[in-house]
């Protein structure tokens, strides 16, 4: 009898939470509402399997929103309540994006320099070594503000892959929210190269240094510059580093082990991975880099800009030590780029794309007139469920 009424409310559950909130027709934007059906089913097995406690999708065609639908629970277990689509999730890595657009909107001001090395600005980073052999050298060239924004610094996360460099970076406490900013920075600055700067490819703390930068030459904490220039523009009211108490009820899975608490307010603003977002938020962002750097009638970047953006940045460079991209991937100024039709997962040649740890994922596709957020909890799930995804949507669109 336990069994049956926990299985019925499970039923219920995803039944009721799975709602549109005001979407348009999906035909009417060229997407199949059969097609689109299989999201729902999909998703909802998974969630009766306990492979994820809930998940948050939501697509834009054409300018319009078709489908965004919460399915599941806040929390593992249920103990939360029932998904919401404006509920809080932990984006970690989609935070890079944004910090990427607040670098390019003081690069279009004429206060850095894309070339700009990383020592004018932080002079920690005047003499790079590369550790290689167990030998340290001297690096040939500097790191530039390009280099962090494209991940061709030679900087490394220490739990992607092992290498020399790598080991070195678990030595280090990087990661304590107590810290300063400048103090993490420093940090960073005093750990070899795994590389040559402009060399290769390599996922990285870069952008944790761009996020002290843009601190440094606006002379605003991170959160402050991105509260004033990009999120009270785009109106992303629940989108910063932490969470007020009178939001908990609507984090996901606050207690989810290895995730950050977020109702704790760090010291560190990490521009890498520290942000909390909604998936009504982060549409808004993706939807101003989609209509080129405009939200109504706010231009937030040039279209230039944008175009540079989203458009591959390595000419030859590829992943080095440990590839996250792919072979059908480049890398623009802060975002994924797709360089070709094929791949394991569907897509469009000029479609770009990041995700979070935690396994929150978006792709715009400006081919296809399409934004797709996804949201979750669950970093176990994020590699199958990526290119899952993909197939989904692409299936469902009919012209």
């Amino acid at each position: 009898m336990r069994s049956f009424w926990a299985t019925l409310i499970l039923v219920l559950t995803l039944t009721q939470t799975a709602f549109a909130a005001d979407p348009s027709k999906p035909e009417a934007v060229g997407l199949s509402s059969e097609k689109l059906a299989v999201i729902d089913k999909a998703l909802q097995e998974d969630i009766a399997a306990g492979k994820m406690s809930g998940a948050t999708i939501s697509i834009m065609r054409k300018g319009k929103l078709a489908y965004h639908k919460a399915f599941g629970n806040r929390g593992v277990g249920g103990a939360e309540g029932p998904l919401k689509t404006d509920d809080i999730f932990r984006i970690y890595s989609m935070t890079k994006p944004i910090t990427s657009v607040a670098i390019m909107m003081l690069v279009e001001e004429g206060k850095i320099g894309l070339d700009d090395p990383v020592s004018q600005y932080i002079p920690a980073f005047s003499d790079p070594k590369i550790l290689k052999g167990g030998k340290l050298t001297k690096a040939e060239k500097a790191i530039t503000v390009r280099d962090l924004l494209r991940h061709t610094s030679g900087i490394v996360y220490g739990f992607f892959g092992k290498s020399e460099a790598r080991a070195e970076y678990n030595k280090v406490d990087l990661y304590g929210i107590k810290q300063s900013t400048s103090d993490m920075v420093g940090k960073l600055a005093a750990l070899p190269l795994e590389h040559q700067p402009g060399t290769a490819w390599e996922y990285s703390h870069s952008t944790d240094v761009l996020g002290h930068i843009v601190e440094i030459v606006s002379k605003q904490s991170l959160d402050k510059f991105f509260e004033n220039r990009i999120l009270a523009p785009l109106e992303m009211k629940d989108t910063a580093f932490f969470v007020p108490s009178g939001k908990a009820k609507r984090i996901v899975a606050p207690k989810f082990k290895g995730l950050s608490n977020p109702l704790i307010a760090p010291n560190y603003l990490s521009g890498g991975g520290g942000l909390v977002s909604t998936a009504s938020d982060y549409l808004k962002f993706a939807s101003m880099v989609m209509n080129k750097g405009r939200h109504g009638d706010k231009q937030l970047l040039k279209a230039e800009t944008v175009a540079q953006m989203t458009s591959n940045q390595l000419g030859k460079i590829r992943p080095g030590n440990y590839d996250l991209l792919g072979p059908e991937n480049g890398f623009g100024l802060g975002f994924s780029v797709r360089l070709t039709d094929e791949g394991r997962a569907a897509g469009s040649k000029g479609d770009y794309w990041w995700g979070g740890y935690a396994g929150t994922y978006f792709w715009i596709d400006p081919a296809k007139e399409l934004i797709v957020v996804f949201m979750m909890q669950q970093p176990d799930q994020r590699a199958a469920m990526r290119p899952k995804l993909r197939n989904w949507v692409y299936s469902a669109i009919t012209d």
